[in-house]
């Protein structure tokens, strides 16, 4: 888990080369580019809507590699043909009652969308969830986002439920649909 070590390389469908490594502080300034055109994109995830600063990205930064190293998270930093393309991580239960549990979370540019790495990061984050000693991930949702769904169904995530009116979307509101996958 040292900061730059590659975990994972692998093509996406389309030939992409993919790799997954851990961060390391001198990705600050392409994780804060990343996060704000994430935000302008006004995607799925409950992130958006507002600039970030550099200073709380940073702040973020070191928050993540410091839980890293506590073994309290696995963030990776992914990158597509050498460009930082996205996040993922898995996050144990801050609480002594739920250090069991782990929360999933993944994010991609919208033009590496499509090709299967999605998918493939969650495999990944699944067994890294065996890894750690989890006994159950978790994941939500946007109920009027079908393609994250499906694919969480086909990993085998069941529905725990919905919120209704959770996330505020596009002037609307849309229901959170909770998800969970025993690793037991």
């Amino acid at each position: 888990m040292k900061p730059g070590s590659i975990v994972k390389i692998f093509k996406s469908e389309k030939g992409n080369e993919v790799m997954v490594r851990f961060p390391t502080k001198d990705d600050l300034r392409d994780m804060h580019e990343y996060i704000n055109k994430l935000s302008r994109e006004d995607t799925f995830l409950s992130v958006l809507g507002r600039y970030y600063s550099l200073k709380e990205e940073k702040d973020f930064l070191l928050m993540t590699l410091a839980n890293i190293k506590k073994g309290n998270t696995r963030h990776y930093a992914v990158f597509v043909n050498n460009e930082y393309a996205g996040n993922c991580e898995i996050e144990r239960g801050k609480e002594h009652r739920q250090q069991h549990i782990g929360a999933l979370g993944i994010s991609l540019r919208k033009k590496y969308r499509g090709e299967g790495i999605g998918k493939e990061l969650f495999h990944m984050l699944i067994e890294e969830g065996k890894d750690m000693g989890l006994r159950l991930l978790k994941l939500s949702c946007f109920e009027n986002n079908p393609v994250a769904l499906n694919l969480y169904e086909t990993l085998g995530f069941q529905r725990a439920g919905i919120i209704p009116g959770a996330f505020l979307y596009k002037g609307g509101y849309v229901g959170e649909v909770i998800m969970y996958l025993s690793l037991v």
